[in-house]
């Protein structure tokens, strides 16, 4: 399978090639049919689910650094087991990275991702995290196939800090028609069980799920919310798109 060694070549990805001078906005997608979020055994629309959390610089209160910048680029690859009525993992793409406009980890930010200074230091800068997430992920997609889809437990991962992160390296980072477009898993968390969640702990306490690791941990919640899709899939739920970035 072809690598994403030309990835940072802007003709490659022309379509889909989002200028940071435009005004970036999320468009939610048609939401799912209520009918079939309650239908067991449904045949879902993607094979391959590629689940992301990622973690950021950030400060207590009214010290907010701007801009974030992602820190932790964990991703958990599922597959949907039809036989099995579940989620089961495939592979899974884990980097820290360097940040470049605050180099130094604030304390609140270590103490509420357990992030240390000396991992981020020690870490490649994004451009280079995401070259490499992008040939993992092309590893394990064939398009011609099969239909796979982003992950998240919000929209701030790819809507916000993802488009933020990318406009530091406008030169070398084009976005790829794959990060595009998403499942907010709180969405069909709401169609599913009638309420909607606050984040990760409260989705686990609704399904009774036990909590794995740290919350604020971006590996950690990935399993979390691979824990979740797997309570949502018992009880019928279809996994359709429900957010995309478009631009104007």
């Amino acid at each position: 399978m072809k690598k994403f060694n030309i990835l940072f070549r802007p003709q490659i990805f022309q379509k889909y090639n989002l200028m940071f001078n435009k005004t970036m906005f999320i468009r939610s997608t048609e939401k799912p049919n209520a009918e079939s979020i309650t239908r067991p055994n449904i045949s879902q629309p993607y094979s391959k689910f590629f689940v992301l959390d990622f973690e950021a610089t950030c400060d207590n209160g009214a010290h907010i650094l701007k801009p974030q910048e992602i820190i932790e680029f964990p991703c958990i690859l599922v597959e949907f087991n039809t036989a099995k009525g579940g989620f089961e993992v495939v592979s899974c793409f884990h980097s820290y990275v360097k940040p470049i406009i605050h180099t130094v980890l604030t304390e609140y930010c270590t103490q509420l991702t357990g992030i240390t200074q000396d991992v981020v230091s020690n870490s490649p800068p994004f451009d280079e995290v995401f070259f490499n997430f992008c040939n993992w992920h092309n590893d394990h997609t064939n398009n011609d196939i099969e239909k796979s889809i982003i992950v998240t437990s919000g929209n701030w991962d790819i809507g916000n800090i993802f488009i933020e992160q990318c406009k530091l390296f406008p030169s070398t980072i084009k976005i790829p028609e794959f990060m595009c477009t998403w499942i907010n898993i709180k969405k069909l968390f709401a169609l599913t069980m009638g309420q909607y969640p606050l984040g990760i702990k409260s989705m686990l306490k609704t399904t009774n799920s036990k909590q794995f690791g740290n919350i604020h941990s971006g590996i950690d919640d990935c399993v979390n919310i691979i824990t979740i899709m797997n309570q949502l899939s018992q009880r019928g739920c279809v996994f359709q798109a429900t957010n995309k970035l478009i631009s104007v």
